[in-house]
């Protein structure tokens, strides 16, 4: 697998929203054109998945990280919160 680039360097922001994350899964709507997104946490830790994750599964992600999502990833992933709500802001590139 060769090196991959960041969400911003997939083109132009095409779109964003900011998303509630609490104690029910969530995912994010990718906007129209989109290939890329860059997905930054609130004040508050959550969990990340591939599915449907719960405040004990998946990927822990700790407050103010950065995770890129490319493609079918933006449609598949969710979100939910480990303790107290947070909210992620999502930029989308394309």
């Amino acid at each position: 697998m060769g090196i991959r680039r960041s969400a911003s360097e997939y083109g132009s922001a095409v779109g964003d929203e900011q998303v509630a994350v609490s104690n029910t899964a969530i995912g994010i709507t990718a906007a129209t054109g989109a290939v890329a997104a860059m997905v930054t946490n609130g004040a508050e830790p959550i969990r990340v998945r591939w599915g449907t994750p719960t405040a004990s599964v998946g990927h822990y992600l700790n407050p103010y990280s950065v995770l890129d999502l490319y493609e079918d990833d933006m449609s598949d992933v969710k979100f939910i919160r480990v303790s107290s709500d947070s909210t992620v802001d999502v930029t989308y590139f394309g």
